[in-house]
């Protein structure tokens, strides 16, 4: 008997863990959905942009819902069931995109805490195995459940599709497509920290990046080639992040282009339907031609 106790206890434990890291994840990734159905895009699987946001937005409310049942022990069979299912999903969306290499980034946490899909799915494989470990211990019980828990985990999906609106995601994206990137204006383009720098006046290379991706650091040096060419519009590099990653970018991979910050709002409207690394020419505040996961060569560049 004290045996039974003893990996009820554990099993209590171990859904309350998974419980909080749902309920993390969920928040993380509510706080910038923007963000997040970006991050899903690019693994390739789906590429509706309705369909994206409606599947970003249902999987923040479900690992909500979940999240709360696994807290407080609803159901655990069923909720149990239910987080193996989804860590499974996770597990194969994460493992294709490592064979794949469709993306580098899993999502995961949203911009809060960067993750590799290989390193995502060595993470879900743990977190499964709790899961495993919890139902296991879990001994039949047979017993009623209180109506405050059911109605707790309900409560949980729509509170769970509200975040994302509390953390300033407008409804009208949600059948808004992003916009064309054509149609951008560069004059709206906040540039901070750099008075060199204006993409309203002459011709540019305009490399959108991250410090992080790595397909944009194997690419510094096709981009130094380009910017040491006198015959060609200058090379500038637009991303999110802050001083000290761009610092450590430049001590690394030595740049010879200047590498500026930029609004994540205004990062993802020159993105759009893209995923990093994306080059832009820009003449005179307009968008002329686009690259997307490639460096142009010279004659191509020369030729628009």
């Amino acid at each position: 008997m004290g045996c039974w106790v003893w990996l009820r206890r554990l099993s209590r434990l171990l859904a309350g863990a998974l419980g909080i890291v749902f309920l993390t994840a969920a928040f993380m990734k509510a706080t910038d959905l923007e963000l997040f159905i970006v991050q899903i895009r690019a693994y390739d699987v789906i590429s509706n942009h309705l369909l994206l946001t409606i599947s970003a937005w249902v999987l923040i409310a479900s690992e909500c819902s979940l999240g709360v049942g696994l807290l407080i022990f609803y159901r655990p069979k069923l909720i149990l069931f239910l987080t193996t299912i989804l860590l499974l999903t996770f597990m194969g969306a994460t493992g294709w995109a490592s064979l794949t290499g469709s993306t580098e980034e899993c999502g995961c946490f949203g911009a809060w805490l960067r993750r590799t899909p290989k390193e995502a799915a060595v993470e879900s494989l743990i977190l499964l195995t709790a899961t495993l470990l919890a139902w296991k211990g879990h001994r039949g019980a047979g017993q009623r459940e209180a109506r405050a828990k059911a109605w707790a985990v309900a409560s949980a999906f729509p509170l769970g599709l509200i975040l994302p609106v509390a953390f300033g995601f407008p409804l009208s994206r949600i059948t808004q497509s992003q916009p064309d990137t054509f149609a951008i204006e560069l004059s709206q383009i906040q540039i901070g920290g750099v008075e060199t720098v204006d993409l309203r006046h002459g011709t540019h290379i305009v490399f959108l990046m991250d410090t992080d991706c790595l397909h944009c650091q194997e690419m510094v040096a096709e981009l130094n080639s380009l910017a040491q060419e006198t015959d060609l519009p200058s090379v500038i590099a637009l991303c999110m992040n802050d001083e000290n990653q761009r610092r450590r970018f430049l001590e690394e991979f030595q740049p010879l282009f200047p590498i500026v910050q930029i609004s994540e709002e205004d990062f993802f409207r020159l993105l759009a339907d893209a995923d990093i690394p994306r080059v832009l020419l820009v003449h005179e505040g307009q968008i002329r031609q686009v690259w997307d996961q490639s460096i142009p060569d010279k004659e191509a560049i020369k030729g628009q």
